[in-house]
């Protein structure tokens, strides 16, 4: 295997620790953030996750929007602006007591979002490379990126014992400032040279593109779904907290393999058949995973839904990278995004609804895997949607 030129390592190197302190900042700290607001401010959970989730509905409604300006001006600028608006963010959030800047902050964190999440790095990584440099480098940027909750978790609780709200949140925003230092050092001015006189062109989505759209949001509501449901589901059958803490870490941690694996499947499979066998995984883990009271199944069904979960990060960018040129991948993957970021925003508030009219977690589960199923059938097979 060839080893990278020195300034394709130091780009994936950038992009890997951005990604992995950005979704650590502004995501996996966030319910605990939460908590601490809360019993420091004396507000409900509602008022949070109220401001969390405009946070995610920014981030969905930008993404069509930034990807274009990527592929018109490259991502140095745009992902260094996005660091310095999650500083911003936390530096409003530390010092207001006051709900609407509150949410302003959280609204500053979602324009944050759109500018360093796996979107906008991916972009960034297409402009500079292609083919399978491109893939080693999409897998190592997700690999690191996929300890971003083993760290920050931790970190941020660790950081609330210590030194309080307040100072946890001045230095969240004081890292995101370093990264903003590190994306401004690492990441190119424009596209790679022999791609820097194209000018780019008006993505328009076709028939075929919705259809992929369709497929991987579906993906999308059912992972959101089964990482939000599986600890109050374990625990609702008689699982111990300790042992329904293990289970959920089980998942995040088959995601990594899942990851490896990708790459040797994918030369094997090719990225459409390999594609649809990961939707279908997800249906067959949520089916496994109605299993409640058996703990054999229900740790195979973590373990075949994590590795598809994990895997599709990377499928995603591959199908895209096979679907539109280099030049328009920032704009199909904004348009991709929006869908799949406005479900992941209100799947929450779906499946506490059908939660509360069902009063049982396996209805939920079952749906959850037909929606798998409709990802793979809306997929299609060997390259036809």
């Amino acid at each position: 295997m060839t080893p990278l030129p020195v300034g394709q390592r130091s780009l994936v190197g950038t992009l890997a620790v951005l990604t992995t302190v950005g979704y650590g900042a502004l995501y996996y700290a966030q319910p605990l953030l939460a908590v601490a607001t809360e019993q420091e401010r004396g507000w409900t959970r509602a008022q949070t996750g109220l401001a969390f989730t405009l946070a995610l509905l920014v981030s969905a409604f930008l993404a069509p929007a930034v990807g274009r300006a990527l592929d018109r001006r490259g991502g140095r600028a745009l992902v260094t602006l996005g660091a310095l608006s999650g500083t911003l963010a936390f530096a409003l959030l530390a010092g207001t007591s006051d709900y609407l800047p509150f949410v302003v902050g959280w609204l500053l964190a979602g324009v944050a979002m759109a500018l360093v999440f796996y979107e906008a790095a991916f972009t960034v990584l297409g402009q500079q490379m292609q083919g399978a440099a491109r893939v080693r480098a999409t897998l190592t940027i997700t690999l690191v990126a996929g300890l971003a909750s083993t760290i920050f978790v931790p970190l941020t609780t660790a950081s609330l014992g210590h030194f309080g709200l307040r100072g946890t949140l001045l230095g969240l925003a004081a890292l995101l400032l370093l990264m903003a230092g590190v994306a401004w050092w690492g990441i190119p001015a424009g596209a790679r040279g022999d791609r820097a006189q194209t000018t780019p062109q008006a993505f328009e989505p076709d028939s075929r593109f919705h259809r992929l759209t369709l497929a991987f949001t579906l993906a999308r509501v059912v992972t959101v779904g089964i990482s939000l449901q599986l600890v109050p589901m374990l625990l609702a059958a008689g699982y111990s907290p300790a042992l329904a803490a293990t289970l959920a870490g089980l998942l995040g941690l088959a995601a990594l393999p899942g990851r490896v694996l990708f790459v040797p499947l994918l030369e094997k499979l090719g990225t459409w058949r390999l594609t649809r066998a990961l939707f279908l995984q997800l249906a067959l883990g949520s089916l496994l995973l109605g299993f409640q009271h058996h703990l054999a199944l229900v740790v195979l069904g973590i373990i075949v839904f994590g590795l598809a979960s994990g895997a599709l990060t990377l499928a995603r960018a591959e199908v895209l990278a096979q679907e539109c040129p280099a030049q328009m991948f920032g704009a199909a993957n904004g348009h991709l995004a929006r869908p799949m970021n406005l479900a992941q925003a209100l799947t929450p508030l779906g499946m506490g609804l059908l939660l509360t009219w069902t009063g049982c977690y396996l209805p939920a589960l079952l749906l959850l895997a037909l929606l798998g199923l409709g990802a793979a059938s809306a997929f299609g097979q060997d390259g036809q949607p």
